[in-house]
């Protein structure tokens, strides 16, 4: 080899080594500026192109855990859950104390479904920082995904506390109430989320339809009309009104408000009935007639339509006719109480009166607790001379408080004579 050739080889050599250096020197800062456009794209929920500079970042300098979070939460909000598990895990490997990586691994076994690890994770946050409210929160959506609802109602007390503002916490912590059937101390929660947002209708609406569950029909009227103030449109609040005018006994205006459901489809089959029932209560046998035929156009199978048919039959005293409804209403429905005892009281009321018994025990198989059942099978049981029958099942009624029966018990079963 020629001098010539050896010193170009040298020269060569001593370039690819300065090169090499260089590289080696500026590949943290050349990832450091790519890492911080990734994460600029990520703030800005251009995930995509945040998941391209993350990766250059990446090829420049793989030991880094801040680039392989940012990678993992880009792939986390594009869905590829699998690729974000396996960076977030990766940056943890290189820094097992970062809550934000915990964090999002939380996250990601949250949407992957495994709560118990998701509880873990978000558990690990919080041993790290004990001020990280969103963990608490996530903490308590996971809770409440394995039906530990006082677990959840705990952790979401935790994050509000931390951060007042934070609607979704009492949104949730709501739920989990509602799921444990603590629906007063669910309507706390929205009169502390009505304090911070007064107009939120959705807050109104359901606070609304949780008093209506506790039967405070005024307390439901006036959150629904300030839902209703808020937003004309809602037709689901609109329907609610209904019910809680229903249950007032204003029928008139439940009617209103059930009509304007009907026209917008809304809950239609529901509407129809709740609609038909307030016109039977007022009379207005027309009305609920043409609702309860359109029902059963819809649904042939309806045992409430046809209970209900029956009862108009009954109002009319056309008890004959009302026995076919109330018979396939019990088709329909082989447990349907209120079936049976209205059949036993047509039957009744046709002198019918071993059908009548049969209906009644049916009726008191189904609700032991039924005492005018008890009662009226006693009048049948008078009727056909069971007088042994009938005294028992007038006791019956009478222990149970029901106070017409102690008149037809003072008639037919004196008290056995004193010795």
């Amino acid at each position: 080899m020629s001098p010539r050739l050896k010193k170009m080889i040298t020269l060569i050599a001593i370039f690819v080594i300065f090169a090499f250096i260089v590289i080696w020197i500026a590949r943290k800062p050349v990832s450091r500026g790519l890492a911080t456009k990734g994460s600029a794209m990520l703030e800005q929920k251009k995930y995509s192109e945040s998941l391209t500079y993350y990766k250059k970042a990446y090829f420049w300098f793989k030991n880094s855990p801040e680039v392989l979070l940012g990678m993992a939460r880009a792939e986390y909000y594009l869905n590829s859950f699998p690729d974000a598990l396996q960076h977030v895990n990766m940056s943890l490997q290189l820094d097992s104390l970062a809550k934000d990586a915990f964090f999002y691994l939380g996250l990601l076994h949250l949407k992957m479904e495994d709560k118990v690890k998701a509880i873990n994770d978000f558990s690990r946050v919080i041993q790290i920082d004990s001020m990280t409210a969103q963990a608490y929160y996530h903490r308590g959506v996971a809770k409440a995904g394995i039906a530990d609802f006082t677990g959840s109602v705990e952790d979401y007390r935790k994050a509000m506390s931390m951060d007042r503002d934070n609607i979704e916490a009492y949104l949730k912590s709501i739920e989990a109430k509602s799921a444990m059937e603590d629906f007063k101390g669910a309507i706390a929660d929205y009169d502390k989320l009505l304090g911070i947002d007064l107009d939120n209708d959705k807050a109104y609406a359901n606070r609304g339809y949780l008093k209506l569950n506790i039967e405070d029909f005024d307390g439901a009227l006036a959150d629904f009309n300030s839902a209703l103030n808020i937003n004309p449109e809602n037709i689901d609040v609109i329907y609610n009104r209904g019910s809680v005018y229903a249950r007032r006994g204003d029928f008139n205006s439940a009617i209103k408000d059930y009509t304007q459901s009907i026209n917008k489809k809304h809950k239609f089959s529901k509407s129809l009935y709740n609609r038909a029932i307030a016109n039977i209560n007022l009379r207005n046998t027309k009305d609920a007639l043409r609702d309860l035929n359109e029902l059963l156009k819809l649904e042939p199978g309806n045992a409430e339509a046809y209970l209900s048919l029956g009862v108009i039959s009954s109002m009319k005293e056309d008890f004959s006719g009302s026995i076919p409804y109330y018979d396939k209403a019990i088709e329909a429905n082989p447990k349907f109480v209120d079936a049976y005892f209205n059949r036993g009281v047509s039957n009744g009321n046709l002198n019918l009166h071993q059908a009548a018994i049969a209906d009644y025990t049916k009726t008191i198989e189904l609700k032991d607790n039924h005492a005018t059942a008890y009662y009226l099978r006693a009048v049948s049981e008078i009727n056909i001379q069971k007088i042994t029958e009938a005294c028992d099942d007038l006791n019956k009624a009478s222990s149970m408080g029901y106070k017409p029966a102690d008149e037809l018990i003072a008639i037919h079963c004196p008290k056995a004579p004193q010795n």
